[in-house]
């Protein structure tokens, strides 16, 4: 498990622990920020891993 990843995790836990206090608004925005960057970061590489996957299937093929 990738450390993006865990880091989603560990907020949607967050998000789950938290969605039953309503007075907390500030905690649960945080979590949330912390999932969107999460999700942001997993969006970036996997990106770059099938631009480097298709970069490496251009070069074993000729």
């Amino acid at each position: 498990m990738t450390k993006i990843v865990k880091a989603a995790s560990i907020s949607v836990a967050a998000l789950l622990l938290l969605g039953g206090c309503t007075t907390d608004q500030t905690a649960r925005d945080m979590a949330q920020q912390a999932m969107d960057t999460a999700n942001s970061a997993q969006a970036c590489c996997n990106s770059n891993t099938e631009r480097l996957d298709r970069m490496y299937q251009k070069i074993m093929g000729k």
